[in-house]
């Protein structure tokens, strides 16, 4: 006895159609750290630490502006 699959319906094709449209499968797209790195490198582009301030569950990356956020926060 023999089995058959049946026809692929339209929405399913389309969403195949979309993954291959998006480039496969994300390990085939996705690139090292190294070359990350020295794309980065070749571009002039740098990596910049900065501090981030959270409170009331917001994060800032001034403090400035966190602390105004809590001053107003605590006096409603």
């Amino acid at each position: 006895m023999s089995t058959t699959t049946p026809p692929v319906s339209g929405s399913e094709q389309s969403g195949l159609s979309r993954m291959e449209n998006e480039g496969g499968p994300p390990a085939a797209r996705r690139s090292t750290d190294a070359d990350r790195e020295d794309e980065l490198g070749a571009l002039g582009i740098t990596c910049v630490e900065t501090k981030t301030f959270e409170w009331g569950g917001y994060r800032y990356t001034n403090a400035h502006d966190a602390i105004a956020a809590a001053k107003r926060g605590t006096s409603s």
